[in-house]
């Protein structure tokens, strides 16, 4: 999907933010704040997750959803493996009244292994909010399948877009396409590879902008949910 135009944000129908990995497990000293990007993220996160608890409130019951998305290694050396006992950092720890849904992975994509996309599907989500950790990794291969598994489109008649055998395009495929938006600001990554955390982060954002999702700032965000 190439997303030709970034639009102002509206909040007029159902939308969900989902929190990815934002897990103690990150302090492990694997991951050196020193090598890590974007020193405002657990601030722009903290704002985030605050506007959207906000307009839950304030906003007609359905309309705002709150999804986290928590790890669990398969390795038992990892300090995501359940025996680490990796827990939610504090800024980002699941309502305590149990409104917001919670899900754990083993993989990258929160789609693998969860009810995510089925639950977007159900509840009528056009437009989904992603943020987290990490940039490159988990934030990244769950934005792109969210674009390739369509869970913001509607379908007229609820059948997946496919094309014929002959290459061709079924007749009247009329596409309804929701938003799909990364907020570039609310997630961070570590350096790798020989290139310091900024550049990757940066590289992967530009990645998934305007091929898979818009990309918006906290601010921006925050302010139009008010």
């Amino acid at each position: 999907m190439k997303i030709e135009k970034k639009m102002s944000l509206s909040f007029d129908q159902p939308s969900a933010l989902v929190l990815i990995d934002n897990q103690t497990s990150f302090n492990h000293p694997k991951f050196p704040s020193s090598s890590r990007s974007n020193p405002s993220y657990e601030a722009n996160l903290t704002t985030l997750l605050a506007a959207f608890r906000s307009a839950r409130q304030r906003l007609t019951p359905g309309r705002i959803h709150i999804i986290h998305i928590f790890h669990s290694s398969l390795e038992t050396d990892s300090s995501f493996h359940p025996s680490a006992a990796p827990k939610p950092f504090d800024f980002a720890t699941p309502a305590a009244d149990g409104s917001e849904l919670v899900m754990w992975k083993c993989v990258n994509s929160s789609f693998i292994g969860t009810s995510l996309e089925s639950y977007l599907r159900k509840n009528g989500i056009r437009q989904v909010f992603f943020a987290g950790l990490t940039t490159d990794q988990c934030v990244s291969t769950t934005v792109r399948m969210a674009a390739n598994l369509g869970v913001v489109d509607n379908f007229p008649d609820g059948r997946p877009v496919t094309v014929n055998s002959d290459g061709s395009h079924p007749p009247n495929v009329d596409i309804d396409h929701g938003r799909i938006v990364l907020v570039s600001d609310a997630t961070a990554t570590f350096a790798k590879g020989g290139f310091d955390a900024e550049t990757v982060h940066g590289v992967s954002v530009a990645s998934v902008e305007g091929e898979f999702a818009e990309v918006f700032s906290t601010q921006e965000i925050a302010k139009a949910l008010v």
